[in-house]
């Protein structure tokens, strides 16, 4: 018996020394990957950045003075931070760095925080935003130091603080909500947020509304190109040789989305402007503009046809309702006034980042309260005019099928049905209750399948034929037919 205890708590004790070594172990592979989530992104963009501008200074014949607080402005201009070189502000920054910071913080983030149960996730977004605000403090301390050789102003320590956090953040944000997209436990975005049932399905209209319009603009933009080719080429030729050609098509293309997104307010019926050039669809005027190739597609003169062009905010804003479920007039108004919201919302964001002030030049880009307003009226009216046509017409299918029995929760199924095999016709009596059947003859024999058994029926227990006064009243059993 002495020995048999021994060895069951030597077993023990094994047990919980390995024990412990696995919650070490765990412990610090979670801290490795909280490192990981905090300096990945940020290291590789700093690595990027560093090689990025020792090729443009040892390119340009200019040395290398002033290479860290290049590399620090840089960093900051990444993060929509404005820069100042040579006391001019350069407040409208490229787009494209900052899209591709956020989807990779996402991507980071959605791996770690997979791994994780929901109460460590608040430990994976921390980390994800308070790593690149050490590197913003280290990139502040870089401009300040290099702020004395070089004629580079000091940035407010605030927005640079603010504006990192806000990047980080939205990228860890977005990552979180990827990662919970498969767990059936967890709970729905609506549901933390007490939205009303309906408040999803016009976030996911606005953001189909949003997703076309902008590929509206980006056709334009392409257009826009092609029709000033001669243009770009005159613009490429002021880049004096091979490697300032690269190095205006390089910044064209970190620019692309700012452009983009400002066709998408033209098309909304807003003013674009580079400075002095600019103009809508029906009126533009010329002036100058800074050398760069991908401003060639801003309106100096309007065409006859740029008008027709918003009926591509048409289409889209069409395209966007129809897709919609139809829940009713009521409910059709309110959908509608909600991703009118949402998409003005969106609209007036991203012509606020898209945009800003260029030094001398003046501001740039998209008015931003016209961007907003005209994109609310565009996706309101043409929500309520299509939701009024689904209550004129009682063939709609989607008014046949939400009866009283359907629930807001089942909306998302709807266009999964095949109209074909799945549509209800409400005139259709197979369900209800009140439709009279036929019952099948006393006499008729009985034909049992071959997998199943056979049914002997009393003749007694089948339904029997109403007596003819219950059908035709008393005083009319003369005159009814006979069969």
């Amino acid at each position: 018996m002495v020995t048999s205890t021994g060895a069951g708590l030597s077993t023990r004790l094994r047990e919980l020394r390995r024990a412990q070594r696995l919650s070490s172990a765990r412990a610090a592979g979670s801290t490795r990957e909280l490192v990981v989530v905090a300096f990945a992104v940020g290291a590789v963009v700093l690595i990027g950045i560093a090689v990025l501008v020792a090729l443009t200074l040892l390119t340009s014949d200019g040395g290398m003075t002033g290479y860290t607080a290049a590399i620090g402005s840089v960093w900051l201009a990444a993060h929509q931070v404005p820069v100042t070189v040579s006391e001019i502000t350069v407040g409208v920054l490229p787009l494209l760095p900052t899209i591709g910071i956020v989807a990779a913080v996402a991507r980071v983030t959605s791996r770690a925080a997979g791994r994780r149960s929901r109460s460590d996730a608040a430990a994976v977004v921390l980390a994800a935003v308070a790593g690149p605000l050490v590197l913003t403090v280290i990139a502040l301390a870089l401009v300040m130091d290099g702020s004395t050789v070089v004629t580079v102003g000091i940035p407010n320590v605030a927005v640079a603080l603010g504006a990192t956090a806000l990047v980080h953040g939205l990228g860890a944000g977005i990552g979180l909500l990827l990662s919970r997209r498969g767990d059936p436990t967890a709970p729905a975005l609506r549901e933390v947020i007490g939205a009303a049932p309906w408040a999803p399905i016009a976030l996911r209209s606005a953001a189909r509304g949003l997703l076309a319009l902008l590929a509206a603009g980006a056709v334009v933009v392409v257009g826009r190109l092609l029709w000033s080719w001669g243009t770009v080429g005159d613009i490429l030729e002021t880049g004096h040789g091979v490697v300032g050609y690269i190095g205006l098509t390089v910044l064209s293309v970190l620019y692309l989305p700012n452009v983009v997104i400002g066709a998408a307010a033209l098309l909304v019926g807003a003013d674009v402007h580079v400075g002095p050039a600019g103009g809508d669809l029906f009126a533009a005027h010329a002036g100058s503009m800074p050398p760069l190739p991908i401003l060639a597609v801003t309106p100096t003169a309007v065409a006859v046809f740029a008008p027709l062009l918003l009926a591509l905010t048409a289409v889209a804003a069409v395209v966007t309702t129809v897709r919609t479920p139809y829940l009713g007039l009521a409910h059709g108004v309110r959908v509608a006034a909600a991703t009118g919201g949402l998409m003005a919302v969106a609209m007036v964001v991203l012509t606020w980042l898209a945009g800003g002030a260029l030094g001398e030049a003046g501001s740039v880009g998209a008015t931003v309260p016209a961007a907003g307003l005209f994109a609310f009226g565009w996706w309101f009216v043409v929500g309520v005019v299509v939701t009024l046509a689904r209550a004129a017409s009682p063939s709609t299918r989607r008014a046949r099928l939400l009866g009283p029995t359907h629930d807001l929760d089942e909306l998302d199924d709807l266009d999964d049905l095949d109209p074909a095999t799945d549509a209800v016709d409400p005139h259709d009596g197979s369900d209800d209750d009140d439709a009279p059947r036929s019952a099948p003859p006393v006499d008729s024999p009985q034909i049992a399948a071959d997998d199943s058994p056979t049914l002997d029926i009393d003749p007694d227990d089948l339904p029997q034929r109403a007596p003819a006064s219950l059908v035709f009243g008393d005083h009319d059993i003369e005159d009814a037919p006979r069969r």
